[in-house]
């Protein structure tokens, strides 16, 4: 078929695991454009998978089911005609049997494409017009309507984990979501500050979000696309690390959405950081930090971490701008971290925050970013060290017996032992609380990475890690960290298959069933992402950062007015925290290792 192969070749081949119609709307995947050309059995009615591909037999039905759909066997596919989708102003999908190969003003072409009516003396008509449901495109998502309701009944953490695509029990869980809707606000104008991102996925989950352009086609001339009745521009700015050649040109077919790759000042720096700016039609506006990049795999079977601001109105107008923060300072850290990015198209949001009510915010903002930091006034700014200095403030007391879970879905060159950074930069930074510090031991350290076992029997086998880059030869050089690793299990949260790209850091007590903080953030563990202090004596201490980064920290004073939050149960009305992995932990066997990228590269 003419339309199969005229797509460019998938790169990851027999390998690729995908299921979404935007993906295979791109790419084409021999092995599979094979069988559907084949076609079904006339004896069992199916098609025939090749003895080789049988290990992955129920996928590949899968995708086959999906190359039904947007590649549809009719006439006008034996004609050699195309067969876009079409996104239709209600959020379902069009595919037209006959269609010019005009791009949408507005969208991605990878994502969606313009047709118009088929002349008057072809035989299409609306009833052969296949309209297929967003469900057929995206395999999870929440009810149109729901967001906001899921949002309230989240407080008063606002945390909440991504829906699992082969985890049925995470789509109805009341602290899963996937990508929001209509119910949170009617959005003006957004930004994404993301390291990849999928411009084509980006632009079609806006539409099914009702975010962004929504059209009421009219064809004015059946062989020319002249323009559309009615529609909405919203603004979208991204600021990305990752380059592609689709982001560099979007804003050339799109003018209302600009794309800026984030300049770094070394090469062993990363824009890191995934955060969403939202603003509303009634001037107010919304903050949201994640963990998840912007394309399909990390919205699909991985574990992603997200919390959300409440709505944030508008201050009235002549009140003093220094009103409005919150307890704990979120929007002067927000607008400070904003700041170093030094791009002007970010000016406007700074202004608009700095008019915006922050005073529901009850978490800090914990931002790094690239160069090297002294302490100020306000204590250290970025890394680590911002977190020591929350929380020798804030933090009530904790025994020196009470370790430091770490999680992560990368880690770093951390050094030759434990005392190397772990403990002389990190951990000391970590176990501080409001007491002074005197002779402490450290407390333990604990990471949860998942074994080559964890990644062998998740949703998507090997390539379930995908998401986690921790190489061989990073690994090689520090064999003391095996004493330290923990699996990833998450069976409280059916999550135990999905592979977690979420990053989070926290200090509990099991005894005492507690948490006395808990942080998540985009930052893995390591030094480009949290910092290290230079090791001269002769010249003042600075913390030297490569990332940009963005989390938030949770304390109980400012979430709940008491020293701990209640962990496993509810204490005094208050729910517990949720975590996002099983305690207590499982500690690696002797026969375990951990995951490394190297393997899928074997």
């Amino acid at each position: 078929m003419q339309n199969l192969k005229s797509l460019k070749s998938c790169p990851y081949a027999e390998k690729c695991y995908r299921r979404n119609p935007i993906h295979f709307g791109e790419f084409s995947h021999p092995h599979l454009d094979r069988i559907y050309e084949d076609g079904l059995d006339k004896q069992t009615n199916s098609y025939s998978i090749p003895p080789e591909l049988l290990e992955n037999s129920e996928l590949i039905l899968q995708q086959l089911k999906l190359l039904e759909k947007l590649f549809p066997k009719t006439k006008a596919n034996k004609k050699k005609e195309e067969n876009p989708v079409l996104i239709s102003e209600n959020n379902s999908v069009f595919l037209p049997e006959k269609c010019s190969k005009i791009p949408l003003s507005g969208a991605s072409t990878s994502a969606t494409a313009a047709c118009g009516k088929a002349s008057s003396d072809s035989n299409v008509s609306k009833k052969q017009k296949m309209m297929h449901n967003i469900k057929d495109y995206i395999p999870v998502i929440v009810e149109k309507g729901q967001m906001a309701k899921k949002l309230e009944a989240a407080a008063p953490y606002n945390v909440f984990l991504t829906a699992i695509t082969d985890s049925k029990l995470t789509h109805h869980e009341p602290l899963s979501v996937t990508f929001q809707d209509e119910s949170l606000g009617e959005i003006e104008s957004s930004v994404q500050i993301n390291f990849m991102v999928d411009i084509g996925w980006l632009l079609g989950h806006y539409y099914f979000a009702g975010i962004l352009l929504v059209y009421r086609m009219q064809l004015v001339n059946v062989r020319k696309l002249i323009g559309f009745k009615s529609c909405r521009h919203t603004s979208l700015l991204v600021l990305y690390g990752d380059e592609t050649p689709e982001l560099k040109s979007i804003s050339q077919h799109k003018p209302n959405v600009t794309a800026i790759k984030v300049t770094m000042p070394t090469p062993f720096s990363t824009s890191h950081t995934k955060m969403m700016l939202f603003a509303y039609k009634d001037g107010s506006m919304r903050v949201i930090v994640s963990t998840a990049n912007l394309y399909e795999d990390d919205w699909h079977n991985r574990t992603q971490g997200i919390w959300m601001s409440p709505r944030l109105a508008s201050l009235p107008e002549g009140v003093d701008t220094k009103a409005g923060d919150s307890i704990t300072n979120f929007r002067q850290d927000l607008m400070l971290y904003l700041v170093e990015y030094k791009i002007s198209k970010l000016q406007p949001w700074i202004a608009r925050i700095r008019k915006a009510d922050f005073s529901s915010i009850n978490v800090f903002f914990i931002g790094s970013v690239p160069g090297g930091h002294r302490e100020g006034p306000r204590g250290h700014p970025w890394g680590h060290a911002r977190v020591s200095s929350l929380l020798q403030k804030h933090c009530a007391p904790v025994d020196e017996k009470i370790p430091i879970v770490c999680q992560s879905s990368s880690i770093g060159s951390l050094g030759a032992n434990v005392q190397a950074w772990v403990q002389h930069d990190f951990l000391n930074s970590l176990r501080q609380d409001c007491m002074p510090l005197g002779v402490r031991q450290f407390p333990v350290f604990k990471m949860i990475y998942p074994s080559f076992g964890n990644v062998s029997r998740s949703h998507d086998g090997m390539l379930g890690g995908g998401c986690l880059p921790y190489s061989k030869s990073t690994n090689d050089k520090q064999p003391w960290l095996k004493l330290h690793l923990h699996q990833w299990s998450s069976k409280m949260r059916h999550r135990s298959q999905a592979m977690p790209h979420i990053k989070s850091y926290a200090r509990y007590d099991l005894q005492a069933q507690c948490v006395y903080w808990f942080l998540l953030s985009s930052a893995n563990l390591s030094k480009a992402a949290w910092g290290a202090f230079n090791k001269n004596v002769n010249i003042q201490s600075s913390l030297r950062i490569y990332n940009y980064e963005a989390g938030v920290l949770f304390l109980p004073r400012f979430v709940i007015g008491e020293d701990t939050f209640p962990l496993g149960a509810v204490r005094d009305d208050v729910p517990p925290f949720p975590l996002p992995y099983d305690v207590p932990l499982t500690r690696y066997g002797p026969d375990d290792t951990p995951f490394l990228m190297d393997y899928l590269h074997a």
